[in-house]
């Protein structure tokens, strides 16, 4: 690797950690059987995408991310908050879930649904807003 590659990988592996950084408050571990947890690197991505058999650690999220496209997060029970089991793609611009899918690109069940959909989605879009103002 030359050392203009190594600098643009980190250049673009910090610009990856701002955004996260930036949009680390839509995290939610609030009153729920389910947290909410930001990719925090590619790397978490890759592992994301090859623990639950799909495409997240491929097909560019991490490019969406830091073009801030896209955000991705882990939906993670409470119990196990380390172990992959949900991943969502969120649009901050459209303030809407893009993507949400469990092992294999299956449909989580209706609880992991009604958590993204009317728990974590209201809460990361009103924290959005804050964070705008």
């Amino acid at each position: 690797m030359t050392i203009a590659s190594e600098n643009k990988r980190k250049e673009f592996y910090a610009r990856f950690e701002a955004i996260t950084e930036k949009y680390a408050a839509l995290q939610h571990n609030k009153r729920s059987a389910f947290v909410a947890i930001i990719a925090r690197s590619p790397a978490d991505l890759i592992t994301e995408g090859n623990a639950l058999h799909h495409c997240v650690g491929r097909m560019n999220y991490d490019q969406r991310i830091v073009r801030e496209e896209s955000l991705i997060f882990f939906i993670r029970t409470r119990e196990c908050p380390d172990t992959p089991f949900v991943t969502v793609e969120y649009s901050p611009s459209l303030k809407a879930v893009l993507q949400c899918y469990g092992d294999r690109d299956s449909k989580p069940d209706d609880s992991v649904l009604h958590y993204v959909n009317d728990v974590w989605l209201p809460y990361a879009n009103k924290t959005l807003k804050r964070l705008a103002a």
